[in-house]
This record gives structure tokens, sequence and C-alpha cells, in this order.
């Protein structure tokens, strides 16, 4: 963790010339200054040189910040705000500690294989007591209010079983060109099992073999984004031990949130003298998202579009940590392009936040559906059938955002438009 005053060395380099103003998506909503980058700087600034302390006022504005990176991407004087605000958050967990539901979650559930699989296991078997079916849609509505989820939201069924219960260990192609791992992370995991067994089916019939280790865990982001950096090294350490089968060419992780904090977060989460840090270095540089590896090799033998099956309309919606973490633009685009009864139509401001953005979603619930609100106008716009995206977290924020819109269209994970198209 860096010290108030390395903050403070990064703080000092925003001039406060307001361009973010024109690109935060929480001040477009909000018009409030403390809520843009600059805003928050000043007051990170303020703490720094001893006008101010870690109040609950400050712990407020600090969570309201998406960590979208648009700010950082669009900034003249090339400030990391969004880590600035990240490093703030750390200060202040470490001065006050975290709240009990965030201790519960990061560093009891999180950073256990017995405790996270059996709450969740409990809440498939119970879901239907607390939740009620969604009509036409494959999803739940919450039947009363429950701590820390608004009622309106759209929750995706538990499944019954996680992806890792059903596939472990190797799935061999017959004529391997490559050979990668599998991180699955939760949210494949628990609620979207068909992404994990469709990011295989593809991997496997282009002739990649994939190593999935049974003994993975989160990728520490959730806790990692609110300020624990315990937790996420805890977490770094037992995944890359995870990934250490002989023979692995690349490391694949379907949500692109992952593949963010695996690559660019997981080396920094170790002091340079920490004997363990060679070791995240290189587990870094094998992370790649499912595009990269779908662009780059081809299907050996793609299935052709059938005469008179009208082609589906499809758009993308770039995530924050794909697009502007990772740099990661064309290659989705390219293999969606690829799929033989697929016309991809381009989403106005397609790299525009969704307003997920973690526990931001669930802690300023309203304001993430005012950001998500203009995602969905452009979605709209495109006349599409369905949108896809690379980022669980995103796709459960267009569900949501769909649902809400009362709109007949769906969201699907990059790799489920694959492997599909292969079946048509």
């Amino acid at each position: 963790m860096k010290t108030m005053n390395e903050v403070l060395e990064q703080a000092h380099k925003c001039v406060k010339c307001g361009t973010c103003m024109a690109q935060c998506p929480v001040y477009i909503e909000t018009l409030e200054e403390p809520l843009v980058a600059r805003g928050k700087i000043s007051l990170i600034e303020n703490i720094g040189e001893g006008d101010g302390d870690f109040n609950k006022r400050f712990s407020k504005i600090l969570s309201q910040c998406l960590l979208c990176g648009t700010c950082t991407e669009n900034c003249p004087n090339g400030v990391p705000a969004d880590d600035i605000i990240r490093q703030a958050r750390s200060l202040l967990v470490n001065d006050k500690g975290l709240s009990l539901p965030k201790k519960a979650i990061f560093q009891y559930l999180l950073d256990s294989k017995r405790l996270m699989p059996m709450l969740l296991k409990g809440g498939a078997a119970l879901q239907g007591l607390f939740l009620k079916k969604v009509p036409e849609e494959s999803g739940l509505r919450l039947r009363f209010p429950l701590p820390y989820l608004d009622e309106r939201r759209f929750i995706p069924s538990l499944a019954k079983d996680s992806f890792l219960e059903v596939q472990s260990g190797w799935v061999r192609a017959e004529k391997e060109v490559l050979r990668v791992g599998l991180f699955v992370g939760c949210v494949t995991n628990y609620l979207f099992p068909n992404i994990g067994k469709a990011a295989v089916d593809v991997f496997v019939r282009r002739g990649i073999s994939v190593y999935i280790p049974e003994k993975q865990y989160c990728c520490g982001l959730p806790a990692f984004g609110s300020g624990d950096e315990e937790t996420p090294q805890s977490l770094a350490r037992k995944n890359i031990e995870a990934f250490r089968e002989e023979g692995i060419d690349k490391i694949v992780a379907p949500c692109a949130s992952c593949a963010a904090m695996l690559k660019l977060d997981y080396p920094h989460l170790f002091e340079e003298t920490d004997p363990f840090r060679p070791e995240a270095l290189a587990f870094a540089d094998k992370i790649s998202d499912a595009s990269v590896i779908l662009d780059r090799v081809p299907d050996p033998s793609p299935p052709k579009k059938e005469n008179g099956r009208k082609a589906l309309k499809v758009t993308y919606h770039d995530p924050c940590h794909l697009r502007r973490k990772l740099g990661i633009f064309q290659e989705p685009r390219n293999v969606l392009k690829s799929l033989p009864g697929v016309e991809y139509v381009e989403m106005r401001e397609a790299n525009r936040c969704c307003g997920q953005g973690g526990s931001f979603n669930i802690a300023n619930y309203d304001l993430s559906l005012k950001i998500l609100d203009k995602k969905i106008q452009a979605i709209q716009e495109t006349g599409a059938d369905i949108v896809t995206t690379s980022c669980s977290g995103c796709l459960l924020q267009l569900l949501d955002g769909l649902h809400q819109a009362g709109l007949k269209k769906d969201a699907k994970h990059l790799v489920e438009m694959v492997s599909e198209a292969t079946l048509l």
C-alpha cells in the first residue's frame, strides 16, 4: 500500500483543469463537484495536508466512483485519477477498517473454498423463498426488500451446481495448437456456468486444450477496489499457485474485470523484494482475454450461414476494464463480424461505462441506473436483437437495464455468441 505522501505526489499532478467533468459518468448525472475526479483529488489533498480527516462524508464521496478510468484516459496531464482514488480507499481502510459486511465477505467468503460454495449452494436452494420468477425471462425478482438489494433489481438464478463442481482438470483438443488455463471467475462459476461451458467448447473446437484448476479462487477485485489489499494478496498467491501446471501457454479469463485484475494488479500486490513477485509477473504476462485468442486462432471448420435464415442483429458493449485498462477494442468486433448469421451493428458510445462498477452498483443503485439508462438508449438505437459484452459485471448490469426498460432484447457473453453460432 502506498503512503499518503506517495498518493499526494500523484495527486499534485492534477491542475484542476476540469477536462474530467465532461467525461465522468457520475458527474454527468449529479453535477456535484466533489464527485468528479478533480473534486475527489482536492479532498484527498486536503486530508493529506491536514485540512480534514477520514470521516463518513469522505468515505461516501470515495465510494461514488466507478473506477472506470474515463478520467484517466482523457486527462491531458496523464493523472491516474482512478488509481489515486483507489489508493485513497486503501488509506481509509487502513485508518478506519472495513465495514462489517465487507469484512465478512472479503476476508471470510472470498478467501474460503468451503464457505462461499456452501453459502451459494444454500442460496440456490432457497432462492424460491426470497425471489420470484420473472415471466419469460431467465431471472428473478425480490419478493420483498433485502439488505443491500433493491427490490427492483433483476437477479439471475443461482446455478444449482457451480461450473467448477461440474468441470475441472484438462479438456484436451484433438489437433492441439495451444494450451490455455481457464480462470473462471465468481459470476461465471456461480451464476452463469454456461459461459464457462461455452468458453471450453469454442476453444476445444479450435484445437485449444483447456486446463481448469479446481482450486481457483475469486480474483480479488471486489476487495481491491474497496481498499482491502490484504485479501487480494492472499487470493493472488492461491490463484497463481493453482495455475502452476506445466505447459500452459496462456491463461484466459472470460471476464474482463478479472483479466485486468490478474494482469495489471497482481504484480503490484507484492513488493519488489518479495520472492513471490517474479512468479506474479510471469503469471500476469500469460493473462489474455478470450476475444484475443478467438481472433488469433480461427475455427478450422467454421459453420456456414443457412440460406433464408434472417441474420441476427448484434451490437457490442466495451467493458471499461477491457477497453481502457487492457486496451482491447478491435478483437471482439472481429470475432462477432466473423460469425455466420450475425449482422454486427456498432453502438453509439460503445465504450461508455454501463454504471455497474462492482459494489458501486449496490451502494448507489439509483445513480447506477441513471448511468445505465444512456447505455440502454444506445442499444435501442441500434435495433439489435442481442447486445454482447466480455465482462460478467457488465452482463449483469445490461440484463438488469433491459429488464427495467421492458425491452425484448437479450444480453449475452461474447463466448456464448460464438458457441451458439457454431450450432446453427
